[in-house]
């Protein structure tokens, strides 16, 4: 989930199911622990010490199929540990799949929407995060068309305590609506505090509640490993705790180290614990 970039994920799956999922999995006061949203790396140590899982993306086309991706086993693994998973449509295919899709004119997106709750239930999955993104911004078609499809996702998850989440930026992705039916927003703040401040003003001046906030940081953002900053970390941590905000999310934690000199083992500590406001 990096800006315009594509990843794909390998797993070895199995074929057991996962429970049933009850709640939205956000925080809802100040004395709830607030998430901890990973990308891509899991397993059994990771997932000690994170709250949500987005094991990759799902490719999808621009009549409403998606590809094939038995996530099951991760599923399982990632709920005996008290863990949400959560699947991510990325960032690049929004020309030749996302619009054609969203426009609607064949049914093409009640079909989306309907596949992906199949799936989700079928996989044991817990929510959906969309993660289009385009460059220059959205305009008003897109927006109202981005727009669009939360809303049709969210109703039919709702019954089923399923959630939809979206990646952002400086970008205006959703109209007043498509933020109330969202149930967060993973703001990109990958850079220092300066920018993660100027994005949280950004998306709290159209009327996004601190609770639907999650602060993102990032250890690379392609397939290599740049490293990060402990304090910058922990600052952005204390920030999340003091500001009320949803939680944070970590890109991508395949490229984290375990135990020593791991993102993911700051986040954690800083977390430990976390006052009653």
């Amino acid at each position: 989930m990096s800006r315009l970039w594509a990843l794909f994920a390998v797993f070895v799956l199995g074929a057991s199911c996962a429970p049933s999922r009850t709640g939205t999995g956000h925080r809802t006061s100040g004395a709830e622990q607030p998430m901890v949203i990973c990308f891509f790396g899991g397993g059994a140590w990771r997932f000690e010490r994170m709250t949500h899982f987005i094991p990759g993306f799902l490719a999808f086309d621009g009549e409403g199929g998606l590809s094939e991706w038995d996530l099951r086993a991760v599923s399982k693994e990632a709920h005996d540990a008290g863990v949400k998973v959560i699947v991510s449509f990325d960032g690049e295919h929004w020309q030749e799949n996302f619009l054609p899709m969203s426009e609607n004119e064949d049914g093409s997106r009640d079909r989306f929407v309907e596949n992906i709750l199949r799936y989700c239930l079928e996989n044991g999955v817990d929510g959906v995060d969309y993660d289009w993104e385009i460059g220059g911004g959205f305009d008003a078609r897109q927006q109202s068309l981005y727009s669009e499809l939360v809303i049709a996702t969210k109703k039919a998850f709702r019954p089923h305590g399923l959630t939809v989440s979206i990646d952002a930026y400086f970008r205006d992705e959703l109209d007043a609506r498509g933020l109330e039916a969202v149930d967060w927003i993973q703001l990109m703040s990958y850079e220092d505090l300066d920018e993660m401040h100027s994005m949280i003003e950004y998306w709290k001046a159209r009327g996004v509640p601190d609770d639907k906030l999650v602060l993102g940081m990032a250890i690379g953002w392609g397939d290599q490993r740049e490293g990060f900053d402990p304090e910058l970390v922990r600052a952005k941590v204390r920030s999340c705790i003091d500001g009320g905000y949803a939680g944070v999310m970590l890109f991508r934690t395949d490229l984290d180290a375990e135990h020593e000199g791991s993102m993911l083992q700051v986040v954690h500590e800083s977390l430990i614990p976390v006052p009653s406001r």
